[in-house]
């Protein structure tokens, strides 16, 4: 069990705010009391501050059909070389934003939040240096995934199922990676699209929290199995005798 102590985490009904902003030709000034930086923001991604909080939320949406549908090749260049895909235009813009606001806003806590195409901007901008990374149905290809990375995906979304055995090697392997760390909605609709959609979140209580906060203490039994062994330097999070 978690227990969030200094609220970090962020909450569905957020999440879901802060996306459908980032989609929007004209987002609002003002999201979940957090405020647009206009001057950081962009077609592809938005920054979000709170200056009580001292948080930062950045938001990143995933392929349009602007420009005639360029960003589409984006998600080509991806499927052909996930390395290539960071000297694409599109992992560029988000780096520089990401990175303006990082020095616009030193010691504040950054979120990232992406949906689809973004999820790999997210995944690979990820790092200790940002509090929450969470990802909506996220194209993934053998991503590795971040102790501090969340993702939240229907279970009839095409985009997102190479996540999936990640899902279950990352429990196996490493204690403190939960079940929380990918949360699996069920897929009721049948439709690929709808499945894959913003509004897939409403599924969910609003209220829930996703993440981590400024602390986690986290209570857990120790396994007692003898067979017990260590793998690379982490310790199995299962007892083999019952495996």
């Amino acid at each position: 069990m978690y227990i969030n102590m200094k609220g970090g985490s962020i909450t569905v009904r957020e999440i879901k705010s802060f996306l459908e902003s980032s989609y929007m030709p004209e987002s609002p000034d003002e999201v979940m009391g957090y405020k647009l930086d206009n001057d950081l923001s962009n077609l592809y991604g938005k920054v979000y501050v709170n200056e009580a909080l001292k948080k930062i939320i950045l938001a990143f949406r995933g392929t349009g059909m602007e420009n005639l549908g360029t960003d589409w090749l984006n998600n080509y260049i991806f499927l052909l070389n996930s390395t290539s895909y960071k000297l694409t235009p599109r992992y560029q813009t988000a780096l520089k934003m990401y990175d303006k606001a990082m020095k616009k806003y030193k010691n504040y806590k950054f979120n990232l939040l992406g949906h689809s195409q973004s999820g790999v901007i997210v995944n690979n901008l990820c790092s200790d240096k940002v509090q929450n990374c969470i990802s909506l149905n996220p194209a993934y290809k053998n991503a590795s995934l971040k102790n501090n990375e969340f993702i939240i995906r229907s279970s009839g979304d095409v985009v997102s199922q190479m996540a999936a055995p990640k899902k279950f090697m990352n429990s196996i392997l490493y204690p403190s990676w939960t079940a929380n760390h990918m949360r699996t909605i069920e897929n009721t609709t049948g439709n690929p699209l709808k499945e894959h959609a913003i509004d897939i979140l409403d599924r969910l209580d609003p209220n829930m929290a996703i993440g981590r906060g400024g602390n986690l203490k986290k209570e857990s039994k120790q396994c007692k199995c003898e067979k017990k062994r260590q793998l690379n330097g982490y310790s199995l999070n299962v007892c083999l005798s019952k495996v």
